[in-house]
């Protein structure tokens, strides 16, 4: 009888959920899709609602499997990890509200839900919660223009490259790896197409922009062809020392358009944040921006100066300028160019901007739990172009050509330091800074040698130079030189649409510039990576990607020497030359040599009509035959389910 009852219970349960499932995916939508369909329960309503209301959202699961051959130091000694959830603080479940009153006064809300699946525990986090915040807004229109105002937790803010920005470079990058916020395509293919074509991957509403807590404004439409938008709040790259003190953060944009080809703006950012409530320190920094931009027939100029004051109990760096410079010609163009030259003075700090500080040694105060945050790369970066950095100045250039079913891209930049800095460099790695992120997160001087740092999926090293003088400066400036080049080619086997992406980035720092990288034992740290990536269709749901990559680091004794046993007579420079067995011409290097290598396989599947599967499996190495603690192996699995409604 009992279980009859259970059993009848189980039916009837099963039945409601089912029912509950089809009407709520029936039809659905969501803001990083072009689908236009509003969402709809297909159920009549008995009466017509007099404010109309839409939903749209997504929900998304993530699971890894990582299986190491050895233990790392600094990753708890673990060789096998089974994680379910995203530590990275990316909303499992969004739901966004939108609706419309009788006067077409519109409002929302967005309510983002994370949870690690963690189970009971002292301090669960498997309960429904709002940690990311809930964001309403609200716009209406005037005979003055069209006013919008927004206010809550998390949001997503851009204003200008020296203001308020996230970088986005060239997006020269492997597609191999996928960021939870990418868009969903209408069909798996779609999304290689689009990185063929232009070179660049939605990557949702964060890419470009930086996280915001507070209240923003907009106007548009106004008199004059003016226009404005503004932020005042809180920013996450500017916290206090205690979670209770104060710190601000307010930007503001003012816009003239003349017309279609000429646009005028100022641009104002004041931060601060309490150091000692008690004695009232602060550390503050204000930026003032005036944006410039003119289109032509046949090209485009971009230009924007700035001027900056960084100050704190420790630091008081006075004014320092900034400027930016982007000529571009038109697609038009058989080869189109793109120079930028830019100057960003040791004096001038942003951490909210489109370029990394290295002047003001930021570490962020520790927070408990995954929100924790460290600063990015700040001893004298070794960057890519597109990204830039105070304290520096230089030019590049980059080029696109297509002939055929080939599409190639390249760049070329020097640069150099305007004053002398610190005796250290940092770089990132190219090749599987994704998943050896993953072993320490956002965490400072970790590794064996105490020398690897990890920001948002990202792994940098820094490296001490000896050459200094006595107030522990480089008794030199700092050269940069930096080459990339990339190749996209299509085609189809047997109504197969199959494309392949080759990108080569090359890099170094020496104490003179040159022409080109070096990749030798002058200069102090040469750097070069090779990606492929093959992505085939099997059908119009399915696709497959094979990626394979290579990296070499190549440091040399002003940098320091490794562990490994001397008389052993350190490691060649050149892989070939030493499996060729060549040494006349192949020197061996004491110091850094390290060599990654990553090999991975992924399926995109696509179950619905917005609801794919993401299958990535790869091997990674991270190896140094010199630093003898820097050797790890591993494989790493992981199982992402986006669905959008």
């Amino acid at each position: 009888m009992n279980l009859t009852l259970s059993m009848s219970k189980l039916y009837s349960l099963s039945k409601f959920f089912i029912a509950l499932i089809l009407i709520f995916f029936f039809e659905h939508t969501f803001s990083q899709d072009n689908y236009s369909e509003v969402f709809s329960s297909n159920v009549k309503n008995l009466r017509k609602s007099p404010v109309p209301i839409s939903f749209s959202g997504s929900y998304r699961f993530l699971g890894y499997v990582r299986n190491q051959k050895n233990t790392f130091p600094g990753n708890s000694g673990k060789t096998l990890d089974i994680v379910s959830g995203d530590f990275y603080r990316q909303p499992m479940l969004l739901l966004r509200l939108k609706g419309l009153t009788k006067d077409n006064i519109s409002f929302g809300a967005d309510l983002m839900i994370n949870s690690n699946y963690k189970g009971p525990s002292i301090a669960s986090n498997s309960d429904l919660t709002l940690q990311l915040g809930l964001n309403l807004r609200t716009s209406f229109n005037t005979k003055f223009g069209k006013f919008k105002f927004s206010s809550g937790g998390v949001n997503w803010y851009r204003q200008s490259r020296l203001t308020v920005w996230g970088n986005r470079s060239f997006n020269r990058t492997s597609i191999f790896h996928r960021r939870p916020s990418t868009a969903l395509n209408r069909t798996p293919i779609a999304r290689y197409e689009n990185y063929y074509k232009n070179g660049l991957i939605d990557q949702g509403i964060r890419y470009g922009s930086r996280a915001f807590q507070g209240f923003f404004f907009s106007g548009q439409n106004l008199p004059y062809k003016l226009s404005f938008k503004g932020v005042v709040g809180k920013s996450s790259l500017n916290r206090s020392s205690l979670t209770n003190s104060d710190n601000f953060t307010g930007c503001l944009r003012v816009n003239k358009k003349f017309n279609k080809k000429l646009n005028i703006a100022y641009n104002f950012l004041k931060s601060y944040a309490s150091i000692n409530p008690k004695t009232n320190e602060l550390k503050q920094y204000i930026i003032h921006t005036t944006e410039f931009s003119k289109k032509w027939k046949k090209f485009s100029l971009k230009l924007e100066t700035a001027l900056g004051n960084y100050s704190s109990p420790e630091y008081d760096l006075k004014y320092g300028e900034a400027i930016i410079f982007n000529f571009k010609t038109s697609k038009s163009y058989k080869t189109p160019l793109d120079l930028q030259i830019y100057r960003i003075s040791p004096q001038f700090v942003n951490l909210t901007g489109n370029f990394l500080n290295t002047t003001v040694s930021e570490v962020f105060p520790n927070i408990s739990g995954i929100g924790t945050t460290v600063r990015t790369p700040f001893q004298s970066p070794i960057i890519g172009l597109g990204t830039y950095t105070n304290n520096r100045q230089g030019i590049s250039i980059n080029a696109e050509h297509s002939f055929g079913k080939f599409n190639i891209n390249g760049g070329i930049g020097f640069f150099t330091e305007i004053d002398t800095s610190d005796a250290a460099l940092s770089y990132r790695y190219n090749i599987n800074t994704e998943t050896l992120s993953r072993l320490q997160l956002f965490r400072q001087n970790w590794g064996p040698y105490n020398s690897l740092n990890t920001t948002f999926r990202n792994i940098f090293e820094e490296v001490e130079i000896s050459d200094t003088n006595a107030l522990g400066k480089s008794n030199f400036k700092k050269f940069f030189n930096t080459v990339e080049f990339q190749v996209k080619y299509k085609n189809m086997i047997k109504g197969h649409k199959f494309y392949i992406f080759s990108l080569s980035r090359f890099n170094s720092c020496q104490k003179k510039i040159n022409v080109l990288p070096q990749y030798n034992l002058d200069a102090f740290i040469s750097i070069f990576s090779q990606e492929f990536d093959f992505n085939f269709q099997l059908n119009t749901n399915t696709s497959l990607i094979f990626t394979y990559g290579i990296e070499r680091v190549i440091g040399n004794s002003s940098t320091g020497l490794g562990d490994q046993d001397r008389t052993l007579g350190g490691s060649p420079i050149n892989v070939l030359f030493e499996t060729l067995g060549i040494k006349k011409f192949n020197p061996n290097n004491f110091s850094r040599n390290q060599r990654n290598r990553l090999i991975g396989f992924g399926v995109d599947y696509k179950i619905g009509k917005r609801a794919m599967l993401f299958l990535r499996h790869n091997l990674y190495k991270y190896y140094d035959p010199n630093f003898i603690l820097n050797n790890i192996e591993g494989s790493e699995t992981m199982l992402e389910l986006k669905i959008l409604f």
